[in-house]
């Protein structure tokens, strides 16, 4: 007989029971049913790990394309990510011909215009041989892997495509009912992976309101 207190196996139960639940549109069903034989389990962390284990599957349900980035996952593998997202839409491989620095900052450079609203900052957007940002840490430490995909998506839009924000702060007189990802602040905390999939098609399409770019002309 199985050790029903070893995590791992009843993580292992968790989620086939999710998928089954999931798969077979059993939605009347109540996750507290589907788990009633893991009431060894303290409640705190049996609810903690079901919902992280919802949030992967959902993922996956959504596009597994994305099933492989987790808490763990790097800034290289997000641009890993981002150039086979890249490419799958129809688009060129970002990172042809160009340097590729992504890096981590330890506070926001508020001197330079970055507010709390912002969690990173991109460098040489005019530099065609080079793709350059950067993420303040502590934000990426906090975010979820949706909130992470949205700021580095942004980043990746200012640093690679020289997508500007649709509007500046002075310019926003009022609350859209849609926020792109080149929006000018954050993803919020709320925000779902369905969310990021369609913003992010509208990304790559360059399909949302009051589409800009920076002008890098010489004159």
């Amino acid at each position: 007989m199985y050790d029903l207190k070893n995590k791992k196996i009843k993580k292992k139960y968790i989620v086939a029971l999710i998928k089954l639940k999931m798969k077979m549109k059993f939605y009347y069903l109540s996750l507290s049913a589907l788990f009633i034989f893991l009431q060894s389990c303290d409640n705190e962390e049996q609810e903690q790990i079901e919902s992280n284990i919802v949030e992967e599957i959902v993922e996956e349900e959504v596009d597994p394309f994305y099933a492989g980035i987790n808490e763990n996952s790097t800034l290289d593998d997000y641009w890993d990510l981002f150039v086979k997202d890249a490419i799958r839409s129809g688009k060129p491989d970002p990172g042809f011909g160009r340097t590729i620095n992504l890096f981590f900052g330890s506070e926001p450079d508020f001197a330079s215009g970055v507010t709390a609203e912002h969690a990173g900052r991109a460098y040489d957007i005019c530099n065609d041989e080079t793709v350059s940002f950067e993420i303040i840490e502590s934000f990426w430490e906090d975010f979820s892997i949706v909130q992470r995909l949205y700021t580095f998506y942004h980043e990746a839009g200012h640093a690679r495509y020289k997508y500007r924000h649709p509007y500046e702060a002075s310019e926003v007189t009022s609350r859209p009912e849609e926020y792109p990802i080149m929006w000018l602040s954050m993803a919020g905390e709320n925000s779902t992976f369905e969310e990021f999939v369609k913003d992010k098609n509208n990304f790559f399409k360059r399909n949302w309101e009051n589409v800009r770019y920076f002008n890098c002309s010489e004159d």
